[in-house]
């Protein structure tokens, strides 16, 4: 018994170091894009001249990533946060309508509510901090006092 005791913990060990290196592989990255984390703007650089230099959510014609807005803060004009986006939905007739998370801690007791997609800007500048959803004339209030928006039917 003693003897696999031993031989367990030998190879457990032996095993520890494989387990705690990382790949430098670029197929195997796990920065911020692989994990599904929000982009927050790029650094700018005196060569940013494409929208997706500028702004990790364009591509180079000036369209937006679906996958990359999820997670953004929203700001309103004033620079207040007044949420984050929670998902993307097309609707039947294929308008584009976002899910906003508003209020709660942590994910926790927020609040979600429906906005149309086109009330949304996002920043395309060189400045990293331009980088940012703002819904002008929109408050976290406001957004509160919204229906309530479920992904299922309720009953």
């Amino acid at each position: 018994m003693l003897k696999m005791t031993a031989a367990a913990l030998l190879a457990g060990s032996l095993a520890l170091p494989a387990l705690a290196q990382t790949s430098t592989s670029p197929a195997l990255n796990h920065g911020p894009s692989a994990t599904g984390a929000p982009a927050t703007g790029s650094v700018a650089t005196p060569g940013n001249t494409t929208p997706s230099d500028r702004n990790p959510v364009m591509t180079d014609d000036g369209s937006m990533r679906a996958s990359k807005i999820v997670g953004f803060s929203v700001y309103n004009d004033k620079d207040e946060k007044i949420g984050s986006i929670d998902d993307i939905v097309i609707s039947k007739d294929k308008t584009l309508n976002a899910v906003l998370s508003v209020g709660g801690f942590l994910g926790m007791g927020a609040k979600m509510v429906e906005v149309p997609f086109d009330k949304l800007q996002f920043g395309n500048t060189n400045h990293s901090g331009d980088n940012r959803v703002v819904m002008p004339g929109m408050s976290k209030d406001a957004l509160n006092g919204m229906p309530d928006y479920h992904y299922t039917n309720r009953g």
